[in-house]
């Protein structure tokens, strides 16, 4: 008897003495933590704690055993501890785990339109071969939303089930973080989002278990922060969310009512809130604006497509079941077909006929006739000549243009018919000599001293003949008395 109680499996010790039910626990099981735990203060309080039990009985028959186990609990600390080892440990259990999901998803979704009640077969498959789906129910979601070109819209706000599941998720984290109200009402409205988006009761129990899990670490998260400081920066958030995938946004939408509820928000609050859905947040910085509006524009572009690609499919499937039709446009073309090579044989009708295009007609160029002079307006002080200014018009014979030569020369009167000018009094002209005679000269008169040439006078300053002894002289400035002031 002692000999058998001596002889327990690994299974059994890990049943009866630590009450896990999994054969082959991971560190993290090992020592009861959340999968992927990362807080270094829970793994060694909950490493005390596997001691404890494991020491009851590390004295009697079971002490190699025990001696065993807690082998296995010092490696988990120490793996669980060390950042290098812990990553290199994490990714070795992410990488299996991905292999068990994919192949699990292939079996259970693989559908033509995945219902709701295939994604919680393949989930429930995935926590039966120890994949931890509560610790990586983001990450399936996001799997989820990727591949969720085809499912179908699910609740009142008519979202798809993986929105359904995030925005759920997010309620589950606000309703069991925030101690707003009372406990009972809650978990009333929690049960209420659910019952309104259609999430079902399966994955809804996988969601409360993965926040009840790791609660002191979804108390700590960005969206419970938010909620604490600025809560209706969160209900914004969720129904900005809701309003991208199409869902309705109003102060009748239920869901987001009982948000508000979860948040201590009023009907006065929602309605302001739902004022600025469609407005960008002033707070950003400009890349984050400018991010944010290129990924509105993606998600127009992206939504776009995907109605196409609807479209093109549903035409296809309605053409694929109608294998009729194909044959009756293939016959049709087959006749238009042959009665048009019918008709070209017979001449009756030229596709490419040949056809001349005619030279282009070039016009002589004829004579050009200069432009119209502009007419002067009457009275107009730009368009009127000078009054000094004769026009070649007003010039008709050779005498006129010899008189007004004349009149240049002597003086500013005006020619007139006769040869004088108007306002001047006529010119004497010398008559030129005879021919072959030459004009007399007049000699200037000789000075009686010397002689020679005209007599020099000087003249003084007041005008009387200068003594001889005064022509050295300089003449006196007399000072310019100033003219009186009026």
């Amino acid at each position: 008897m002692r000999a058998e109680q001596a002889e327990l499996t690994r299974e059994e010790i890990y049943r009866e003495w630590l009450g896990l039910s999994t054969g082959a626990p991971t560190h993290y099981g090992l020592l009861g933590v959340p999968e992927l735990e990362s807080d270094e203060g829970a793994i060694h309080h909950a490493a005390r704690r596997v001691k404890r039990k494991l020491r009851a009985y590390q004295i009697g028959l079971y002490r190699k055993q025990a001696l065993e186990i807690l082998a296995e609990v010092g490696q988990a600390v120490s793996v669980l501890t060390n950042p290098e080892k812990k990553r290199a440990y994490d990714n070795d259990l992410l990488r299996g785990w991905r292999k068990v999901i994919e192949a699990l998803y292939q079996t259970h979704c693989q559908t033509a339109v995945p219902e709701p009640a295939a994604i919680e077969l393949w989930l429930s498959a995935c926590l039966a071969r120890g994949v931890a789906v509560t610790r990586l129910m983001p990450r399936l979601m996001r799997i989820l939303e990727s591949r969720s070109e085809d499912w179908p819209p699910q609740g009142e706000a008519a979202l798809p089930l993986p929105i359904s599941l995030w925005i759920y998720r997010d309620v589950i984290i606000l309703g069991q973080c925030l101690h707003v109200g009372t406990l009972e009402q809650r978990a009333e409205a929690v049960k209420q989002v659910q019952k309104l988006l259609a999430v079902p009761e399966g994955l809804a129990r996988l969601m409360v278990e993965e926040v009840a899990r790791g609660l002191h670490l979804f108390s700590r998260t960005r969206i419970v922060r938010q909620a604490q400081r600025r809560p209706e920066e969160v209900l914004l958030r969720l129904a900005r969310r809701v309003r991208r995938f199409g869902g309705h946004v109003g102060p009748r939408s239920k869901v987001l009512v009982a948000a508000a509820m979860l948040l201590g928000q009023h009907k006065r609050d929602l309605e302001r809130v739902l004022e600025k859905v469609d407005e960008l947040p002033v707070e950003l910085s400009a890349t984050r604006l400018a991010a944010m509006r290129a990924r509105r524009a993606k998600e127009k572009v992206e939504e776009a497509g995907q109605r196409a690609r609807q479209a093109k499919a549903r035409a296809r499937e309605w053409v694929a079941s109608r294998p009729q039709i194909l044959v009756g446009l293939a016959a049709l073309v087959g006749v238009a077909a042959l009665v048009l090579a019918l008709l070209i044989a017979a001449g009756v009708w030229r596709p490419f006929r040949e056809e001349t295009t005619p030279l282009p007609v070039v016009e002589r160029p004829g004579p050009v006739e200069p432009p119209p002079k502009p007419t002067a307006v009457e009275g107009d002080p730009a368009d009127a000549a000078p009054p000094d200014v004769v026009t070649p018009e007003l010039l008709p014979g050779l005498e006129d243009l010899q008189n007004f030569i004349k009149s240049r020369l002597t003086g500013q009167g005006a020619a007139t018919p006769n040869g004088t000018q108007e306002g001047v009094p006529p010119v004497k002209v010398p008559e030129p000599p005879p021919k072959g005679q030459t004009p007399p000269v007049k000699t200037p008169p000789k000075d009686p001293k010397n002689g020679t040439g005209s007599e020099i006078k000087f003249f003084g300053v007041d005008g009387k003949p200068a003594a001889p002894e005064d022509k050295k002289k300089s003449p006196e400035i007399k000072p310019v008395e100033p003219a009186p002031k009026p």
